[in-house]
């Protein structure tokens, strides 16, 4: 297998200004990891525009000139933001829909990876940002790591829940993000409807996920199994983000539905858990549900390759879950 090279680009925030330390460090990482680095030009030349590197015109042609750069395999975030779907009206999908990479990230990178799903045949893993993922100083990923890997080289295995987890901010801003980590034991994932599911997996940040509906960006997800997680997950904006769903109709045609662990849960008062919202808005239905799901903000996170076949088995208080590559 020949030494891969990752085009490291900056769609939303320019977290390689703000976050220097660490994201030097991250890049050193996947030096030491064995790939190649190559980073895009706003992030050579530290574009800066506070919440963002430049236009989304020129954001867009970063990613294009890597895109069309033939050394490189893979396309990687810095990190997400809020912004990343204003490249999708400059993107020329007609001049990269036959091109074969692969796309990282996650969160805002939703916007990203639902446009490509829909007009490329780029492999897509949903995870893998540079600075969340690689930038962990004191002990490493290495779940996340090992994660990856297996998204990136595997064609058949189980997703095994990690035994520990951290939501733990530690500020980028100084040098606390080289803090040693608090982890918590994990409870593993929790079964909210039982049942057993194979269909093509769909992952997707629900508060970028729903920003795109009546838009040309969003793929077939009829049949599919989905897999939603959000960073803060205020249970005010959860409520409207779900609700938006179900409004559209997504729930309906689902073989099935996975809820992931947020970094931040806010019930407002409400005394509501996460899961009785899920409960309540998206109902019994008969495919199964899980929550407490690791793929998303939690520390470690689960690389999931998009499309994929999933098969999921819910039932007697235990979940398992098998990925098969179908390209």
């Amino acid at each position: 297998m020949k030494k891969m090279t990752i085009g490291i680009f900056a769609p939303s925030s320019p977290a390689h200004i703000l976050f220097a330390s660490k994201y030097k460090y991250a890049k050193s990482r996947l030096l030491e990891l064995g790939f190649n680095v190559k980073e895009g030009n706003l992030i050579q030349n530290e574009n800066f525009q506070g919440y963002r590197t430049a236009s989304g015109k020129e954001r867009a042609n970063e990613l294009m000139n890597l895109i069309l750069d033939e050394d490189i395999d893979i396309l990687m975030p810095v990190i997400g933001g809020y912004n990343s779907a204003s490249l999708l009206p400059y993107l020329d999908f007609d001049k990269i829909k036959n091109i074969k990479k692969i796309l990282c990230g996650y969160s805002d990178i939703t916007a990203l990876q639902m446009a490509f799903l829909e007009k490329t045949n780029f492999s897509i893993i949903y995870g893998a940002s540079l600075i969340p993922t690689f930038g962990e100083y004191h002990s490493k990923n290495i779940f996340g790591e090992s994660s990856f890997f297996q998204a990136l080289i595997e064609n058949s295995y189980d997703l095994i829940p990690p035994e520990k987890w951290s939501n733990q901010l530690l500020n980028a801003l100084t040098e606390e993000w080289k803090n040693e980590r608090l982890y918590e034991k994990n409870d593993d994932w929790k079964i909210l409807n039982e049942g057993e599911a194979r269909g093509r997996v769909i992952v997707a940040n629900i508060e970028t996920f729903v920003t795109l509906f009546g838009s040309d960006f969003i793929p077939d997800l009829k049949n599919c199994i989905l897999v939603l997680e959000d960073q803060d997950a205020t249970i005010t904006l959860e409520e409207r983000s779900l609700n938006a769903l179900k409004l559209y109709k997504i729930f309906d045609n689902l073989k099935g539905l996975i809820f992931s662990k947020p970094e931040i849960y806010n019930n407002k008062n409400s005394g509501l858990k996460y899961e009785e919202l899920i409960d309540e808005i998206v109902g019994k239905r008969d495919y199964p549900i899980i929550y407490n799901f690791d793929c998303g903000h939690t520390i470690p996170s689960i690389c999931i390759p998009q499309n994929a076949i999933m098969n999921l088995v819910a039932k007697n208080g235990e979940v398992k879950i098998k990925i098969e590559k179908n390209y």
